[in-house]
């Protein structure tokens, strides 16, 4: 207002310079009595009049502009005051503290936000200022003491630290520390941003129990255990010692996690990792791999070592596991490599034990095998078979073959079994009997045996079509896809799309894997016969079948196994067994057919038992579609 005050100054000059004059001219007035006199002093006066109105509207003005300016000010402080607590709020609805300590003056500044984080009244760190130190994790002391050494000389020092709150929990925290240094290079100030980031180390802690820990048995997964088995072979070089890993697998796991459900199936992995963490103690070191698969690093000196953990595990397994109040069985197969015997790289070792337990399945399952050069090549084969597996459909290299079920003193055709063939495309024909049990094992029976029954369906639609509408069709099932969830809606679903009819279709399973999964097959298997496709029982005789859950079974078909009828002219006992299921099935009103048929004098003896159907190369060779109908255009049986 500088301005202002000047102008008022100048006014008031004017007014006293036209005061004198109207006092000059009044006393002239007084001695001359002179007119002129009289008009200048009135022309004095109203100046003076007009002169003391401008000074007033001045003053106005000038009082109007210092009531505004006031007015400013207080708006500027209400805004500063409301930022301020905008500010203050921020700070407390974080989890920040902001420390400033002036060490020349010893003037410490602290924000609200270190009770938040500290736990602790802000007084408590007026009053002890090294106590944000005290509380400190002692873990976390050489962070510390490296941060207070970055301080003084003058850099930024970024820590994160653990602290003890007052009621024992832990909290991290993220400090940043910003020193300042005079002309002599001493620390005189420092200010610290103090932010709590336990939830983002929580985070961090899941993410890395995720990487390298399995969520559902808390075992370390094959992630950890690549770096602990790299990390254990160069202390066994170190030390001049032997590491074993036992790959060990679940027998027939699959089969029964179809059966029961997953969710049992999950449970059931829960127990086995309790069980071989047990087991295995603090002589090894337990990880899943995946599904059913288990990885245990030992290191040893002598190899009775692994051999007594081994059949430990082995042992433990012979007792059932408790599943919601059912008992469960189910027994382990184990590979075994070593250490440098059996290579030098995890890979290497891996790839051993995996073939070690191949053969320990191929011995019987329940046991464990060391690996041996000769094994490796074996393995190395199913490598390359189930390579190929995965490819032969979308390859277009599986086929059918139908082999004839014939009338034996006629040799008039009944029906066809449906079988499957594999023309790998760099070998030629695999053998089924080394290929099917990979499907099954792998699982890839399910999508290639819903392939066999579609396409089975549609040769058989076509034969129908061609006049022979009273062909059976037979096709093989496994237990795996009999016991999958959604068996029966595939069938039905085939059978729709095909236009095949059920009377027609012909289920084969299995007496040995039937037996061992009654509880959950008998209900599948009456389902499907009340839909109307025929039961048959395969491998009859091999699987030691109680006669009550075969007077429960919704059997139309008995298949006499190929091992009774080889021997049945040469062994009693062979054709005693033989004649027993013959008559037995007859009398519970079940066709019944003696396989593997080689010989006109076998199919003398049968008939002399009473068996009327029979099947074999002596009869028929599995036979291509366009082929088998040449014959089945003369030797076709009219129901």
């Amino acid at each position: 207002m500088p301005l202002k005050h000047s102008k008022t100054k100048k006014w008031i000059n004017i007014i006293a310079v036209l005061f004198t004059l109207h006092v000059v001219s009044t006393i002239g007035l007084i001695y001359s009595r002179n007119y002129l006199m009289y008009g200048f002093d009135l022309s004095i006066v109203a100046l003076f009049g007009v002169l003391v109105y401008k000074m007033l509207r001045v003053k106005d003005s000038y009082a109007i502009d210092l009531e505004q300016e006031i007015l400013k000010h207080k708006e500027t402080l209400i805004e500063l005051e409301a930022n301020r607590i905008k500010l203050q709020n921020i700070f407390d609805s974080i989890d920040v503290a902001i420390w400033s300590h002036n060490l020349e003056t010893d003037k410490l500044l602290i924000t609200s936000g270190i009770e938040k984080l500290y736990g602790y009244p802000m007084q408590a760190f007026y009053d002890d200022a090294e106590l944000w130190k005290k509380v400190i994790h002692p873990d976390d002391d050489g962070i510390i003491k490296k941060r207070a050494q970055d301080i003084q000389s003058g850099m930024i020092a970024t820590s994160e630290y653990r602290i003890l709150r007052p009621n024992g929990e832990i909290r991290w925290i993220h400090d940043r520390g910003i020193p300042f240094l005079n002309e002599k290079n001493e620390l005189v100030d420092f200010n610290s941003i103090l932010i709590d980031i336990t939830e983002r180390k929580r985070a961090e802690i899941t993410i890395q129990h995720m990487a390298y820990y399995d969520e559902l048995t808390g075992l370390p997964n094959r992630n950890m255990f690549m770096q602990t088995i790299e990390d254990q072979m160069k202390e066994a070089e170190l030390k001049k010692n032997n590491l074993a890993l036992l790959y060990l697998d679940l027998d027939r796991f699959n089969v029964l996690n179809d059966t029961l459900g997953h969710s049992f199936g999950d449970l059931l992995l829960q127990k086995v990792a309790e069980l071989l963490k047990i087991t295995v103690d603090s002589k090894g070191k337990v990880f899943r791999r995946s599904g059913d698969e288990f990885l245990i690093l030992i290191q040893f000196n002598d190899e009775s070592e692994i051999k007594s953990i081994a059949e430990d595990i082995i042992q433990a397994f012979t007792k059932p596991f408790m599943l919601s109040g059912q008992e469960v069985f189910i027994t382990p197969s184990i590979g075994i490599s070593t250490y440098p015997g059996n290579g030098s790289d995890s890979e290497t070792l891996l790839k051993r034990a995996d073939s070690a337990l191949y053969q320990a399945k191929e011995v019987g399952r329940n046991t464990y095998q060391f690996f041996t050069e000769q094994r490796d090549g074996k393995m190395e084969r199913r490598l390359n078979l189930e390579h190929g597996l995965r490819k032969a459909l979308a390859n277009d290299e599986f086929f059918l073959v139908y082999q004839p079920l014939v009338q034996i003193d006629t040799k008039k055709i009944a029906g066809v079994e449906v079988l499957l063939r594999w023309k790998k495309e760099d070998e030629g024909i695999i053998s089924p009997a080394e290929f099917i049990p990979i499907t099954e094992e792998t699982g890839m029976i399910i999508t290639i045996g819903d392939w066999v029954l579609k396409n089975a369906c549609l040769q058989g639609v076509k034969w129908h079509r061609n006049g022979f509408q009273d062909l059976l069709i037979s096709v093989n099932i496994s237990v795996r896809q009999l016991l999958e969830e959604t068996f029966i809606e595939r069938v039905e679903s085939i059978l729709s799309e095909t236009g095949f009819p059920a009377s027609s279709l012909e289920l084969e399973i299995t007496e040995s894997t039937t037996m061992q999964n009654m509880n959950e097959a008998l209900p599948i298997l009456i389902r499907l016969r009340e839909k109307g496709i025929r039961i048959s029982v395969d491998d009859f005789g091999t699987g030691y079948s109680s006669l009550t859950y075969l007077r429960q079974l919704p059997v139309d078909t008995l298949k006499i196994d190929k091992l009774f009828v080889d021997d049945i002219l040469t062994d009693l006992k062979a054709g005693a067994i033989v004649k027993t299921i013959i008559d037995m099935g007859h009398n519970l009103d079940f066709c019944v057919i003696a396989e593997g048929i080689e010989s006109c004098k076998q199919i003398e003896f049968l008939l002399e038992l009473g068996c009327l159907y029979g099947q074999g190369y002596h009869l028929y060779k599995p036979l291509l579609a366009d082929d088998l109908e040449i014959h089945l255009q003369n030797n076709m049986v009219i129901n």
